[in-house]
Formats: C-alpha cells, structure tokens, sequence
C-alpha cells in the first residue's frame, strides 16, 4: 500500500505540472470506485482550474477554482500516473483527466479497488476532516500528519494503553504511517512494536518522533518504496526498498547488531524486528 513519502512523492509532481491547468474533459471508465459526487464530478469539473494539489498522510486533494475538490485514496494498488493521452489504456484504468494545453492526461488506474475517489462540489468540505461517502465508504477524519506533528501533540497520543506499532498505523490517531515506515522507525528508535506507548520513557518518545522524521524524509528523498504495484506519477519506481532495515529482511542479519531478522504478528500486521536491537521489556 502506498504510505506517506509515496503519496507525498506523486502529490509534488502533480503539483508542479498541474497547478493551474485547466480540466478539458474528465472520463469515468468505471462508476463504482467515485464513492461521493460521481453524478457531479464531470459535469463541474470540466472548464475549471486546478488551484493545487496536497495531501495529509495517505489522502490526496485535488483542489479546483472556484470551487470543488477531488480527494483521492491509492488503497493497496492504485496508481497516479501521467500518461500521453494517446497511450494504451492498461486494464484496470478507471478516471482520466485531460487538462488544456497538454499532451498527457492523468490517470486513476486500481486493479484491487480498495481506494477510491471522492468528489465535493462545497467549497466549506475539508478532505482531510471527517466527509460523507456513499455509506460503506465514508472518508474518516485524520489525525495530525506524521511528517510534520510536533512533539508535544506526538507525546500526548502515545499516552494510550494500545500497543504502540497499532496507534503508529490509526489513521486517526496519526496520519500517514503503515506497515513499511511503522517498522523501519520502531526499528530505528530501538522499541518492540508490541510496547505499549503509554510505557515509553520521555526518551524513548523523542527518539521514535526523531526516528519517524527522518525514516520519512529519508523515504521521500528516494521517491518512496516499491514492493509491487507503486509508481510514482512519471510511471517510475521508488527505490527506498533498498535502504530497509528490517522491513521484508525475514531472516537477514540484522546491519547494527548481526542478530536475524524476525517476523511475528503485531497489531494483527506482519512485523519485522530485530530480536537485540529491539528488545520487548516487560514490566515486574
């Protein structure tokens, strides 16, 4: 699944080449992945600029002027790509944007279906706070964004008694973070991800903030990580996978202490960890 640096890498690039374009036509190739406004989107999206492109964690906004907005989750396998408008459709393409002036259109394509777009036509709707969706899909409100919560909010969320690797994946709690940038930031503070956070030390809670910082900028600067389907928006793969330390290392050694790498089942998830770098104490 697409995690933050992989949003925020197609998020940029978008930015940079759309950013005031106008939309000149808006093709929907298959209904049910538009989970809110698909009535509306291509009738009010056509003939309007788009003012900018963002996200918070995992979530995309496109936003248009005057008024509207498409949000759109990659769930596991969808792809943002820009690609010449005359290029082959492959399988599983379900929305096209073509915008004015371009020889390229941008495509929605998600062979798994677990994301989806959704699209508000009231300029008052924050894409990332809590908006209606066609019922089985509502967007849920998400917490602060991981690459930017400052420490004071990061310590009061890691109060709770829940283990520390599921509060790191709660998009509600936290916004960005999954399974790939949960254990290589663990990893890197030296903490279990079956830890409660609420036994963390002062320390230790700096450390993860500084660990999770810097595991996605790292990210980011490599264009993010791809295991199978992510390509960022040229059609190209990440390579941060390379820079893993423990991520998908099932039984390598370990680069800081020489001990094999595990993997166990945390927070219902697959987890790697370190058995010595990151030992789980338990309280007497």
């Amino acid at each position: 699944m697409p995690e933050l640096p992989e949003v925020h890498t197609i998020a940029t690039r978008l930015q940079t080449e759309l950013r005031d374009a106008r939309v000149s036509s808006l093709r929907v190739l298959r209904d049910d992945v538009i989970h809110h406004g698909g009535r509306e989107l291509a009738a009010c999206a056509v003939g309007r600029t788009i003012a900018s492109i963002d996200r918070r964690g995992k979530r995309l906004a496109i936003r248009l002027s005057p008024h509207g907005v498409v949000v759109i989750h990659l769930g596991m396998s969808g792809r943002l790509t820009l690609d010449p408008w005359d290029a082959p459709l492959l399988s599983h393409t379900h929305v096209c944007i073509r915008c004015e002036g371009r020889e390229d259109e941008l495509r929605f394509r998600d062979p798994r279906r677990f994301g989806g777009i959704w699209y508000y036509e009231d300029p008052e709707t924050d894409p990332f706070s809590c908006a209606e969706g066609d019922g089985e899909r509502d967007l849920a409100p998400l917490g602060p964004d991981a690459l930017d919560i400052g420490l004071p909010r990061f310590r009061e969320i890691l109060r709770r008694r829940r283990q520390v690797k599921a509060l790191l994946l709660d998009q509600h709690a936290i916004s960005g973070l999954g399974n790939i940038y949960c254990d290589e930031a663990l990893y890197r503070a030296g903490i279990h991800p079956g830890t409660p956070a609420c036994r963390l030390s002062d320390a230790q809670v700096r450390k993860l903030a500084a660990a999770i910082r810097s595991t996605l900028k790292s990210a980011i600067a490599f264009g993010g990580s791809t295991l199978r389907e992510y390509r960022n928006a040229d059609g190209q793969a990440g390579t941060f996978q390379k820079l893993h330390r423990v991520y998908g290392r099932e039984g390598e050694r370990c680069g800081r202490c020489g001990r094999t790498i595990a993997r166990s089942i945390v927070a219902g998830r697959s987890t790697h960890t370190c058995p010595g770098c990151q030992k789980r104490r338990v309280r007497r």
